[in-house]
């Protein structure tokens, strides 16, 4: 179903992103799959002619290069007459990348921030790398509840737009409530609150149609925790090709269809071993097929679930018998003293949790006599709300813990004020 339809790689503008790189492979694999063809402008936006081939152009992050009028002129023409561009920034925007995309993203009423979007909440190992679930519902949001979007900058929406006729423009995706960011004020960086702003952006410009995003990231199969394969990230990408190239062909409606990782696998290596055109008409024709037999496959299925829940319940039952026998939840909390515990009295906590469980615990924040607390204020070790937020970027730990200094905090102080 997409047979005809090309995507076009500026290899011009010493671009991120590449199909030759093992960093963007689950990227390339899935373009192949879905039966895109990709070809590469390597001679510059340079012929109108030339672009007017591809239904889709990606520019994705150039580097210590600028687009020259004439391109940008090109580029323009070629999404007014109905072509769609897919417009890709990173962390810093046009500053950090030292380039001027942002002279053709204005033309469509966006452009990039020159920052790198963080959470002190929602997040995926690192600050940086923020999970959004804050999306407008569009074609490009379907089915995308969380995604991580790593080391990106944002998107500003322009407040004046020259041909306001004929350019509609919105953003999908904003920052959470508890994000911040380091921007470039255009002399200095500074770092500031930022909830709630645009992350996607999305629209029409005359007859063509233009997605822009910070985050370069998103492509890259080197992590799972925040590249390619990461929560809904897949989804997201398969939804902006499909609103850039458009819903519908000639044969049927493209559909979003998010697959178990395994059979994901399974149906690429069937298609490859059985020279399938692609994994579409593989879907179309288990689709066909649990059609024609699908009383008999659904009494299948509830048959093997009614079996499952039978095993469920014996075993539920088993447990309950075995837990009579064992150290009850009461038990537990009566261990636990008030809001003031004692290192004494959270170990005979965990030491109960660990009969229940059969695993292991030890005390990650270090608990000092209440005496020792109360009587030890060394004036050198003061502190403000700065030092507490500075702290727990850089450490993975609480710096106060039930009202009190932790013992790592203390030490952090103590190295601070030595230098």
């Amino acid at each position: 179903m997409t047979n005809n339809i090309t995507i076009g790689l500026d290899y011009s503008h010493n671009n991120i992103l590449n199909i030759e790189s093992s960093s963007f492979g689950e990227f390339v694999q899935f373009l192949f799959t879905s039966g895109y063809k990709l070809g590469k402008i390597e001679t510059g936006f340079n012929s109108l002619a030339n672009l007017e081939k591809y239904n889709v152009i990606i520019l994705s992050t150039p580097r210590n290069i600028n687009l020259n009028e004439n391109e940008l002129k090109i580029l323009e023409d070629f999404v007014k007459n109905g072509g769609s561009l897919l417009i890709i920034s990173s962390s810093g925007g046009d500053y950090s990348n030292s380039t001027n995309i942002n002279d053709l993203t204005r033309k469509f009423g966006f452009e990039f921030t020159s920052d790198e979007i963080h959470d002190s909440v929602n997040y995926v190992n690192l600050q940086k790398r923020p999970v959004i679930t804050r999306f407008k519902p569009h074609f490009i949001t379907n089915q995308v509840q969380k995604i991580v979007f790593s080391s990106s900058c944002s998107t500003k929406v322009l407040d004046f737009i020259e041909d306001e006729k004929n350019v509609k423009i919105d953003w999908l995706l904003e920052s959470g409530l508890n994000s911040w960011r380091n921007r470039y004020d255009g002399e200095y960086w500074i770092e500031e609150d930022c909830p709630k702003v645009p992350l996607l952006v999305a629209g029409e410009y005359f007859k063509g149609k233009v997605v822009g995003f910070g985050n370069i990231s998103i492509f890259s199969s080197l992590a799972h925790e925040y590249g390619f394969s990461a929560l809904d990230n897949d989804i997201l990408i398969a939804n902006v090709l499909n609103f850039l190239i458009g819903s519908l062909d000639s044969e049927g409606k493209a559909v979003i269809v998010e697959l178990n990782l395994d059979l994901y696998y399974w149906a690429d290596k069937i298609v490859k071993q059985d020279k399938w055109d692609n994994v579409s008409d593989l879907i179309n024709v288990s689709l066909k097929y649990f059609k024609d037999n699908y009383t008999e496959i659904i009494k299948e299925i509830k048959k093997l679930r009614l079996e499952r829940i039978k095993k469920k319940e014996a075993f539920e039952k088993a447990t309950k018998e075995k837990e009579k026998n064992e150290i009850t939840d009461e038990e537990v909390l009566e261990k636990v003293p008030g809001l003031v515990r004692k290192k004494e009295d959270l170990e005979d906590i965990m030491s109960a949790l660990e009969d229940i469980t059969g695993d292991t615990y030890e005390i990650s924040i270090d608990l000092e006599d209440e005496e020792s607390e109360n009587s030890e204020q060394d004036s050198s070790l003061e502190y403000t709300n700065d030092d507490i937020i500075k702290f727990e970027k850089e450490n993975p730990k609480k710096a106060i813990w039930q009202g009190k200094a932790t013992k790592a905090f203390k030490e952090w102080l103590k190295e601070k004020n030595n230098n």
